[in-house]
């Protein structure tokens, strides 16, 4: 790297001075790689934010709310006698105690794989919904409802002969739910791939059921059409964390120059020290 030192001060707000990072004699282009590592979590952080409404920058409330979850509340450590011992965050940290660079690796761990999950699911078994341009929780929760109505009144041997005018009531609310799903209407014509859809609906309902504490809605995801991109920024925002601390211990003293504490990540997403320009 050319220049290092120039391109620190370009990272650094106008309050740090590299020259205090150079006396340091610690290597100013791993420095300014670990720096970039934590611009990349704050860029998939903002993306995140704004364009699928969930924060990764977890809260000390909403990680202890995450702590229902085994997977991020059960942590493996090993003995002496090299055993495996299973310990319980819950029972070891307060409500209010800073969420650590650890813990928000677990968070992003189980976050990614429950979206892969999901990803993949629709891919394999649902790579044309119908009605994603316009489905949100309400409206998915009420699908089963008009399926079975539409269902109900066909009558065997005359179809829909007596009961026209139910059906079209049933088909003009559905239309109305969902004005951009062509190939869903009419419903009396679509009422197995419908339901067949809800299905897929109810796995994303239960997903934001399990993240609520993170904002998850999978439904909104769905509609921006962003589940691949939603996958890509999690992912590089996990790698990101994890070349911050595997590549940190030549830089430490730096990196608490520059305000980064491993213990919270407050100080990776809410520091000014770190200015983001370069």
């Amino acid at each position: 790297m050319r220049e290092p030192k120039r391109v620190l001060q370009k990272i650094l707000g106008p309050g740090c001075d590299a020259d205090a990072f150079a006396a340091t004699g610690e290597p100013l282009e791993l420095v300014v790689e670990l720096l970039r590592e934590t611009l990349k979590c704050r860029k998939a952080r903002q993306w995140l934010l704004e364009l699928a409404g969930f924060d990764i920058a977890v809260s000390p409330r909403a990680f202890h709310a995450l702590l229902d979850l085994r997977e991020i509340n059960c942590v493996e450590t090993t003995t002496r006698d090299l055993d495996i011992k299973v310990e319980s965050l819950r029972d070891s940290r307060h409500p209010d105690d800073p969420v650590s660079i650890g813990n928000l690796n677990s968070v992003l761990r189980e976050l990614y794989r429950d979206l892969q999950r999901t990803r993949e699911k629709m891919a394999k078994e649902f790579p044309a919904l119908l009605l994603k341009r316009d489905v949100t929780a309400a409206l998915a929760a009420k699908i089963p409802e008009w399926v079975a109505g539409a269902r109900g009144a066909h009558w065997n041997g005359v179809g829909f002969l007596f009961t026209g005018w139910k059906v079209r009531g049933i088909e003009n609310e559905f239309r109305s739910a969902f004005p951009n799903a062509d190939r869903a209407h009419p419903l009396r014509e679509k009422l197995a791939e419908v339901e067949r859809e809800s299905e897929f609906y109810r796995f994303c309902a239960e997903a934001n059921g399990k993240w609520s504490a993170l904002g998850l809605d999978l439904f909104r995801i769905l509609r921006a059409d962003a589940l691949n991109n939603v996958c890509e920024n999690l992912e590089g925002a996990g790698n990101a964390l994890w070349n911050l601390v595997y590549n940190s211990p030549p830089a430490r003293v730096s990196l608490e120059l520059a305000g980064i504490r491993f213990d919270d990540i407050s100080t990776l997403f809410e520091n000014e020290r770190v200015a983001g320009r370069g």
